[in-house]
């Protein structure tokens, strides 16, 4: 015979209750369902209600997803930065999109921990685990300020300590060499002619990283009428976004800043601005691309250009390696290999390593703080060397033994 079928208050089969949990602007009353596998089970999800909304959270909201406290997040958050910067966080958004439809209310710092443990084993940088992790932080402190949550789940969690670091790695001492004295090659086709014009702007713009320390967007936005070649400093006021293909300020408020030029480079500046005056672009912005500022394309093509001549290696023996079968084929491997952030790696290591403090240091390379531009920094072995020189020297002689 079977069994006596229970009672319940809704028709899903299902406990129901509806509650009251206060009143809106417009004096309605504010009710919310609550459902329970039992009466148990109703009566303390009503409980729950209660206190949370004793504590001030958002209990009705029914849009309380990780995922819209998220959307919510970027549509504040993505105005005011660049499309570059944009796709970092993206990247960001997609490790956390696993808590996407999960209750705001439901997580624990457990759950980011599962993530950024499963990060580091996968082999992802600490770098990007933090970033990550700070990232889910300014979700939660939007959803707690908003009241649909309580806590923040990324509060006193950390990238696990097996995670590999990133290394910014400055150039060396060869390669600044090379890209100083760095020189077209012989150009026996059209493509390398090509090239063997364009090198001196990739130089150029090269060598205003190595020695002013300017981030790439800055550099491709810089314009004559911000560099004071009489008084070797220049003004930067202005980055260029690649990706959302516009102009705007720099990265930080600090990265508004003046900049001394060194006397070596300043002279080259003066002949390339002389090179460059019958150009309606090149009389306006120090590195110009075909129809105003550089544009990503232009950049990616005038660094290969860069590094390809640094490595003596042409177009002309790039194909050859790609179409010869049999034979010994051109060696197209580059010995060297460096991009163009490694060079501002490079500045802030040597401006340290020539004695400028770090406060100084931070200034110049724009930073928001002291701390960001230690990271930026590189101990080179004949750093080393000077600093062991200098400890020796304040080693005490040993008195001569007296004789008896």
């Amino acid at each position: 015979m079977a069994g006596r079928k229970r009672k319940t208050t809704h028709t899903s089969g299902l406990y129901r209750k509806r509650i009251t949990l206060g009143r809106d602007e417009n004096g309605k009353a504010i009710v919310k369902s609550v459902y329970g596998h039992s009466k148990e089970e109703l009566e303390e999800k009503i409980a729950q209600l209660r206190i949370q909304k004793g504590m001030g959270l958002a209990v009705t909201d029914e849009k309380s997803t990780w995922k819209y406290w998220a959307d919510v997040w970027k549509t504040l958050k993505y105005p005011s930065i660049g499309k570059s910067a944009q796709g970092v966080y993206n990247g960001a958004l997609k490790h956390l999109a696993v808590l996407n439809p999960i209750k705001i209310t439901k997580l624990t710092s457990i759950d980011l921990i599962q993530i950024v443990t499963k990060m580091a084993e996968d082999g992802l940088s600490r770098r990007t685990i933090n970033l990550v992790i700070q990232t889910a932080s300014q979700i939660c402190r939007l959803a707690r300020k908003n009241h649909a949550m309580m806590i923040n789940i990324a509060d006193d969690v950390n990238a696990p300590q097996n995670a590999p670091k990133t290394q910014r790695e400055a150039i060396s001492p060869d390669e600044e060499r090379l890209l100083w004295n760095v020189k077209p090659i012989d150009a026996n086709n059209k493509l390398d002619k090509n090239r063997a014009e364009r090198l001196p702007l990739a130089r150029m713009f090269a060598l205003m990283q190595l020695n002013c320390g300017l981030r790439r967007e800055e550099a491709a936005a810089l314009r004559w009428k911000n560099v004071d070649l009489d008084n070797l400093v220049l003004t930067v006021m202005e980055a260029y976004d690649f990706k959302g293909k516009r102009v705007k300020e720099p990265k930080t408020v600090s990265g508004i800043r003046q900049v001394p030029i060194p006397i070596k480079y300043a002279s080259e500046l003066t002949a390339w601005k002389e090179q460059n005056k019958n150009s309606i672009t090149g009389r306006i912005y120090v590195f110009p691309g075909a129809k105003g500022i550089l544009t990503e394309g232009e950049f990616i093509h005038l660094w290969e250009c860069l590094l390809d001549a640094v490595n003596g290696i042409s177009v002309a023996a790039k194909v050859s390696a790609g179409r010869m079968r049999k034979g010994v084929k051109p060696d197209v491997t580059r010995q060297y290999n460096f991009t163009s952030h490694q060079l501002r790696h490079t500045y802030a290591t040597n401006a340290i390593a020539a004695g400028v403090d770090v406060r100084t240091v931070q200034y110049l390379m724009g930073h928001a703080t002291p701390e960001m531009t230690m990271r930026y920094t590189h101990l080179s072995p004949s750093a080393l060397e000077s600093a062991r020189e200098k400890l020796g020297a304040k080693v005490p002689k040993q008195k001569a033994e007296q004789a008896f």
